[in-house]
């Protein structure tokens, strides 16, 4: 149990302190999908692409996004972190928050879309960890992140 946490600690510091388009891809064997692009695309969603394709699998699992607000401590609009808390299992996005589907065939862009409005001027910092390539071996660190402001 304590392993496994200082291991959740660990890829919190990754996920929050990684320079965006840098990500740990040396520490495994496989190309780790890295984010690419964010945009907002309605009022209630927005696009990410990765530098490649990803498992399909993960690239859809709420579970492996989190949305930090930039500015309020406690979570609020579309966020699960305030602006202090660390990634964690317990605050990653849920199925209830977020569905996520593949926009293309090559699994490289997906739309969320969230269950509310994505409040206007509201600054979001988009974080996602442990999604790989298909097929590749598990992945315990980040793969990007983005702020963007709702529009």
């Amino acid at each position: 149990m304590k392993t496994a946490f200082l291991k959740l600690m660990a890829i919190a510091a990754i996920a929050l302190f990684a320079v965006q388009g840098q990500g740990s891809a040396s520490a495994a064997k496989d190309p780790i999908p890295m984010l690419q692009s964010l945009s907002q695309v309605s009022d209630n969603q927005i696009q990410i692409t990765y530098d490649r394709s990803v498992d399909v699998v993960k690239g859809m699992q709420p579970s492996n996004y989190w949305v930090q607000s930039t500015t309020d401590a406690a979570p609020s609009g579309i966020a699960t972190l305030g602006k202090d808390d660390k990634v964690m299992p317990d605050n990653a996005l849920t199925g209830s928050q977020v569905s996520i589907n593949p926009v293309d065939g090559q699994n490289k862009s997906f739309v969320l879309t969230f269950s509310q409005a994505i409040p206007k001027g509201q600054s979001y910092k988009l974080i996602i960890c442990f999604v790989t390539v298909p097929g590749g071996a598990p992945y315990s660190g980040d793969n990007g992140m983005a702020v963007f402001t709702g529009k």
